[in-house]
């Protein structure tokens, strides 16, 4: 899939702007606050109907403007869809070939993109809670019906924990007995859960160390994991029965806690307690790794997220690289293009604020010029 023509009115600094890209990578140069980001960030406002820079909707809408609109046209399985969509102070509407939709699975089945920004690094040393977002979209593609799990199983989660502090500071007709029946949902829907992100890391591990040993130019070994306390040792996964046996440790565990639940009024085992962790070398990365090393990890972990997609779906999708050259020398640099070369992506979008610092392996590249809001070939 490529994207063949965007168009945007207000947004951001971009009072009226239509272009049409190539295949292949597509380079925008620019100095600091020309537009470059909210370039990148109106493909992916498009793509998910989100920012990935910040969650304040009207801050995209372009200074003394009423609304904003963007609109893209996308060739994907030799055919032509136009997305689009305004966004005002009232909120979003959003367009599927002229027709109004309001579901954005809709949306993502038309155009998938997986964008890079300096903001990820903060992925490995953020909070667990953070990492769990990120796996849990990252999954999304690959399995729908995973949003409707995490929905019912955060709800699961609110109505337990205010049971829980009803029982503690005993409120009439909050009894002990009442928890069962969230037990056995919350045990069900986490089981779920546990069961889609562990797969998920085995399926994603494989190229992550593949594109992080080609693309750091080294021999340390990386390694993604899920860290849970209800996952049996990594034996056990070759069982027939591992769905029970998950079922059997989250019984267990809730049993064991219940005092300390009820002491606390939270929820103390499930999911929404789990992490990932990334590592060099059996090194915790958060706590050994060098700034360029955490580039290089998560960069490597956007690559493999592109790689798994094709795997699935038999085609890349188009990929958003925001400075992605800072902090990375010369070699590393060009080891990045030549795995994005070597991997063939349709579709590349990245951003440089010099020409010079591209690296010389150009084949295929258009370059474009942003300079306050306009866009030109360079």
């Amino acid at each position: 899939m490529f994207i063949k023509e965007l168009s945007l009115r207000n947004f951001r600094n971009y009072p009226e702007l239509a272009i049409s890209f190539n295949k292949g990578l597509n380079i925008f140069i620019g100095e600091n606050a020309q537009g470059k980001t909210n370039l990148l960030e109106a493909v992916h406002f498009i793509h998910s109907l989100q920012s990935f820079r910040t969650q304040d909707e009207k801050g995209l809408i372009k200074a003394s403007s009423d609304n904003a609109i963007l609109s893209a046209e996308i060739e994907r399985e030799g055919g032509i869809t136009n997305l689009s969509a305004l966004i005002d102070y009232k909120g979003k509407r959003v367009k599927l070939n002229g027709k109004r939709i309001s579901k954005t699975s809709e949306l993502l089945s038309r155009l998938a993109v997986i964008t890079f920004s300096p903001d990820d690094l903060f992925l490995i040393k953020d909070l667990p809670s953070e990492r769990r977002r990120y796996f849990d979209k990252a999954i999304l593609p690959h399995s729908p019906s995973y949003l409707k799990t995490g929905i019912r199983y955060d709800n699961i989660l609110e109505r337990r924990n205010r049971l829980l502090r009803d029982i503690r500071d005993a409120k009439r007709g909050a009894e002990n007995t009442l928890l069962r029946p969230w037990d056995e949902q919350l045990v069900e829907e986490g089981t779920r859960i546990l069961l889609k992100r562990q797969g998920f890391v085995g399926q994603i591990r494989p190229f992550l160390e593949k594109i992080f040993l080609s693309i750091s130019r080294s021999n340390k070994m990386p390694a993604l994991t899920y860290e849970s306390q209800l996952l049996p040792l990594s034996e056990a996964f070759l069982e027939a029965d591992i769905t029970d046996r998950i079922k059997e440790l989250f019984w267990r565990s809730l049993d064991e806690k219940r005092d300390e639940e009820l002491r606390y009024g939270y929820t103390l085992v499930g999911p929404h307690k789990d992490d990932f962790q990334f590592a060099i070398n059996d090194q915790k990365a958060k706590a050994t790794a060098s700034q360029g090393q955490h580039r290089m990890m998560i960069l490597s972990l956007k690559l493999s997220e592109a790689a798994l997609y094709k795997e699935a779906f038999g085609e890349y999708p188009v990929l958003l690289l925001d400075d992605v050259f800072s902090e990375l020398d010369e070699i590393r640099a060009e080891a990045l293009i030549e795995q994005i070369l070597d991997m063939e992506i349709e579709q590349v979008f990245i951003t440089a604020a010099k020409k010079e610092s591209i690296p010389t392996s150009k084949k295929g590249c258009s370059f474009y010029l942003i300079k306050e809001g306009t866009v030109s070939a360079y």
